[in-house]
Formats: C-alpha cells, sequence, structure tokens
C-alpha cells in the first residue's frame, strides 16, 4: 500500500531556495516555519552543485549560540546529503564533509573579525588585536567618563553653570553617555540651540493649582488605603513649600510630579464626584500645560547636554585605540571601512574569499551590519555606497522576519530591513514568503492569524509589514483532540485575586485529571495522536507567589 507525499502548502517556494542557486534571495519566514531548516538545505545544495568549496561558505547568525546550533544541523544534513547521493554530487558532498570545519558560521561580530584578521594591514588595526570583552569595554567607558568630568571641574568649564541653571547635575548624564557609546558609527548628534521657553502661562497655571491642592487637602481622610491622587496631591504640596517658582529649575521638577497618572478609588473620597472632577483636572492639566512644557524644556536641554557629553566620547574613542582592542562596534566599523574605503581589490580578494553569504535573523541587522553585507556581496566592487550595491546573483541569501524587527532601540528596525528587501528585488532576486508552521497545530494557527490580521496593514509599508497568513505544516491527523485555545473566565464571585487563582488552579488541576482518565489525545511528531501524559502540561503563571496554589491544586487531583 503506497502513502501520499505530504508537502507543506508553501513547496513552491522551500523548492525555489535549493533549485535558484544562481538567484539572490531574501526568505520571510515566520517563527516555525522551518526557516533555519532551508538556510542548511540551501548551503548543502551550493556544494552539491558545485557553485562554491565549503570554506567559501559564510553563514552569519545572531547568536553563538544559534550558530553551534547551525553548524551541527549543517553536518547532519551533510551526511544525510552523502547517503542519499549520487555521481558528482556526492563526490562534492563527500569532499565537503570531510573539510565541513572550513565553513564560517558565527555571529556577525566574528565574521567581521575573521575579515580584518586575514587583511590587519589595510584595515589600519593591529596585526595582533584581540576582541575586547564586555567588562573591558565598561572599563574604559567609565574611565573615560570620570576623566572627562574630572577635566569639567578642574578647569570650571562654562558648561557646568549652563547645566546647573537648568537644574542638571553633570554626573547625571552618566547614563546617556553609556547609551551614546553604543553607537560610535553615527559622525554626529544634531542638536540645535534653542531659545529658553516661555514658562509664565503655565507658572500661573501651576500656582492656582497648588492653591486649589492646598484647600483640597484639608477634606483628606487620614487614610487613604489604595487610591493614587490624594497621596499624589500631599507628595506635591510637600514639594511646593521648598520650591521657588521664579526658579525654572525648581518649577520643572515640580510639573514633572505631575507627570504620571495619578487615578482616583472612589471609595477612599469623602465625596465621589469630587474624586471624578479631580481626575479630570488632573488629565486636563497634565496635557495642556506639563506634557507640552515638559517637552519644550527637555528640547532645550538637548543641546547643552550633549555639549557636555561629546568631550567624553572622544575621550572614550582615544582610550580604545590605546589598548589594542577592538570592541563590538569597531569590529563592524572597521571591516566595512575595509571593504569601503580601499581599493577594489581588497573587494574582489574577500568576493572570491567568500562568494556565498547567508544571513540569518536578518531584521535584527543594523545599517553598518547591513553595509558589511551589501559591500561584500556586490557586483561592482567599486562601489562605496552600500545603498547602490546590487548583490552579484547567487551571492546573497537573507532569512528574516519582519514582524520581529523589534531592536529599534539598536538601530536594527524595519527601514534598514526594507531597505536591503528592495535591493535584492530591484537587483534581480527574489522576495519568498515560507507561511507553513511546523510548530503548532491548526485550531492555534488559526487563531493566530485572527489576531495579527488585525494588527499589521495588508500591504507593506515604510514601518510595518504586511501580514502574511500562516499555514499548517502538519497533517491535520497529528492535531489530537485537544488541540486548540481554550479561554478560562474567571466568574464574578471571585472578589480579589487570591480567590481568583485558587478557581484557576482548581479548573486547570480538573481538566487535566478527565484528560488523563479518558485518554485525550493531542499531537505526535510521530505522525499519529497520542494519549496525553502529565508531562506534556505546562503551566505558566504571572509571578512566582501563587505556583504552591497550583502545586496543590495538582496533588489534590494526583497528578505527577
Amino acid at each position: 500500500m503506497s502513502t501520499e507525499t505530504f508537502l507543506p502548502p508553501d513547496n513552491d517556494q522551500r523548492r525555489l531556495i535549493t533549485e535558484e542557486l544562481d538567484t539572490s534571495m531574501l526568505v520571510e519566514a515566520a517563527a516555525g516555519t522551518g526557516k533555519t531548516t532551508s538556510m542548511v538545505a540551501r548551503m548543502v545544495a551550493l556544494l552539491a552543485e558545485g557553485k562554491c568549496a565549503v570554506h567559501q561558505l559564510a553563514a552569519v547568525t545572531f547568536t553563538r549560540k544559534a550558530a553551534s546550533q547551525l553548524r551541527a544541523r549543517f553536518q547532519a544534513a551533510l551526511e544525510k546529503g552523502v547517503k542519499e547521493e549520487s555521481g558528482k554530487k556526492r563526490q562534492r558532498l563527500v569532499k565537503a564533509l570531510r573539510r565541513v570545519e572550513q565553513v564560517f558560521m558565527g555571529t556577525i561580530h566574528s565574521f567581521c573579525g575573521r575579515l580584518l584578521r586575514e587583511r590587519p594591514v589595510e584595515a589600519g588595526v593591529p596585526l595582533d588585536f584581540s576582541e575586547m570583552t564586555e567588562e573591558e569595554d565598561k572599563g574604559l567607558r567609565e574611565e573615560a567618563w570620570e576623566e572627562h568630568l574630572s577635566s569639567l571641574y578642574a578647569t570650571g568649564e562654562p558648561i557646568l553653570h549652563v547645566l546647573a541653571d537648568m537644574g542638571i547635575v553633570v554626573a547625571d548624564l552618566h547614563e546617556t553617555f553609556m547609551r551614546l557609546a553604543d553607537y560610535p558609527d553615527v559622525d554626529d548628534w544634531p542638536a540645535e540651540l534653542l531659545p529658553k521657553p516661555d514658562l509664565k502661562e503655565c507658572r500661573r497655571e501651576l500656582r492656582e493649582y497648588l492653591e486649589h491642592i492646598s484647600f483640597l487637602q484639608e477634606y483628606f481622610p487620614e487614610e487613604t488605603g489604595t487610591d493614587k491622587l490624594m497621596p499624589a496631591y500631599l507628595a506635591i504640596n510637600r514639594h511646593a513649600r521648598h520650591a521657588n517658582l521664579r526658579n525654572p529649575a525648581d518649577m520643572i521638577a515640580l510639573l514633572e510630579r505631575f507627570d504620571t497618572s495619578a487615578k482616583p478609588v472612589l471609595k477612599w473620597w469623602p465625596d465621589k464626584d469630587m474624586a471624578r472632577s479631580e481626575c479630570e483636572r488632573w488629565k486636563s492639566f497634565r496635557q495642556d500645560f506639563v506634557e507640552p512644557t515638559l517637552a519644550a524644556w527637555r528640547e532645550y536641554c538637548y543641546e547643552p547636554c550633549l555639549r557636555c557629553i561629546k568631550p567624553a566620547l572622544a575621550r572614550y574613542a582615544e582610550l580604545r585605540k590605546q589598548s589594542g582592542k577592538l570592541n563590538f562596534s569597531d569590529l563592524l566599523m572597521k571591516a566595512a571601512a575595509l571593504l569601503r574605503d580601499n581599493e577594489p581589490a581588497i573587494r574582489k580578494y574577500f568576493r572570491d574569499r567568500f562568494t556565498h553569504l547567508l544571513v540569518d535573523e536578518f531584521q535584527d541587522t543594523d545599517p553598518i551590519q547591513a553595509e558589511v553585507m551589501m559591500l561584500l556581496t556586490a557586483d561592482d566592487t567599486s562601489e562605496q555606497d552600500w545603498t547602490r550595491c546590487k548583490p552579484a546573483p547567487g551571492r546573497l541569501f537573507v532569512v528574516g522576519d519582519p514582524k520581529q524587527s523589534i531592536y529599534r532601540f539598536r538601530r536594527a528596525d524595519i527601514v534598514t530591513y526594507n531597505s536591503v528587501r528592495d535591493i535584492i528585488e530591484e537587483s534581480g532576486g527574489k522576495v519568498l514568503s515560507l507561511s507553513a508552521n511546523f510548530r503548532t497545530v491548526g485550531p492555534i494557527i488559526e487563531w493566530v492569524n485572527g489576531i495579527f490580521s488585525t494588527f499589521f496593514p495588508k500591504e507593506r509599508n515604510r514601518y510595518s509589514p504586511s501580514y502574511v497568513p500562516l499555514q499548517v505544516g502538519k497533517k491535520e491527523s497529528e492535531a489530537g483532540v485537544l488541540a486548540g485555545l481554550y479561554r478560562l473566565e474567571i466568574p464574578e464571585d471571585c472578589q480579589n485575586s487570591v480567590q481568583a487563582v485558587e478557581y484557576e488552579a482548581e479548573v486547570i488541576a480538573r481538566n487535566i485529571r478527565y484528560a488523563l482518565d479518558n485518554s485525550l489525545t493531542i499531537g505526535s511528531h510521530d505522525g499519529e495522536p497520542r494519549p496525553l501524559k502529565p508531562g506534556d502540561v505546562m503551566i505558566l503563571t504571572k509571578d512566582k507567589k501563587s505556583l504552591t496554589v497550583y502545586g496543590e491544586a495538582l496533588q489534590r487531583y494526583d497528578i505527577e
């Protein structure tokens, strides 16, 4: 009896990955769609078809752990290929397997380190440079900052008086300096010197509000319970007694106490209408005066603060250079400069050295990483602007999920992703989409699609990808009886969180016991559903304090 092979619904897209080896590609793949499997399959296909030798392959991953896992999967796929292929394909794979250690698999930082070590003279780095640890890098930053502070106070720099008038202590800029130090590739931080904001109207409204608070607090009860607004009023009134509202710094410090939500709890107030009225007054004052005034003041303070920090950043750069070591940012910047600023012969050397570059988790790529990637694979070795580079046919293969482009705080955002996506597509490459999910079953996928389709636009734009609905990658027979999403509603008679947790734990334990006793089935990787076992169940809670309640409920129902 023959059985029909189950193919995922996006099999045509997957087939192109291993068949169109002379086409550069960007593969958009959500979690669970087998993107790493596809990447490994393309690497093996490149070797089997003789498109490159194993030492010319470079696979860039996001973490060292991911690189280790990729290496293990790549070797297993090579071994499988040796068993299944024949003729020249098998000969090539056997040769690759014997030299599998020559393939590069690692993070973008370790890859850039490899480039620099191969041509250190042209890169302008010490021949024996080493990579700086995070602790060493942090130590240099601290040293640069302390030297900068000492210099400021020793020379009595005018910027100290400027910041003091703003109510800013220089030492408080330490965290900002540390954050700016993460981005040495940014040549300049634009900052406009602005005039001091006019605070007269806000000062007048603030005084009226403070008089109102002083009058109102006479009616507050001694116990304010869980109320947030009355304690906020009391704290503001205490602060105001020691503040000089003619001093802008004092006034701003007082306004910052309003820059938060402070909802009243009606039962603690002497009058519910009073509580509602005060809540509205708080909201209106924040919206009409506090927020715009604080925004204008912070914009005014930005340029002097940046002016104060810049010499510390310069000193940090000097200390790094003197150390003879490179931190993570240096590795990227030096590698990009090596490829961009030298003679085309250098680019040609590396293009022959690494003929095929594969990049995983591409949505986490920032502009400097994208520059290294595009310069290395460009068909024109004289083009220095990475945004105008076109990858040579088949040399670049990137995999990513634009929906997971969430690292904007370190400059890895959807704009960079879309720029590279457009370059690949416009240069004759292809953008593929993997939508078949192998991690879960139909009912869950249906729920996920229903939720996420409401959060993403139908057509991608500059700041958001479109949503590609997931499809079932497994046979539906694998789902089992228990597949799906079930919502547990807490009854209204549960008056507090303790009662809610007790109810929840009881219902969950009872349902697990029922499923075990009646041999209800779950999906299996072997193909056929099987009865649920206690080890198949995971209970996730908001915090640790409720774990005992769940444990006791499981014990009552004799669940292992």
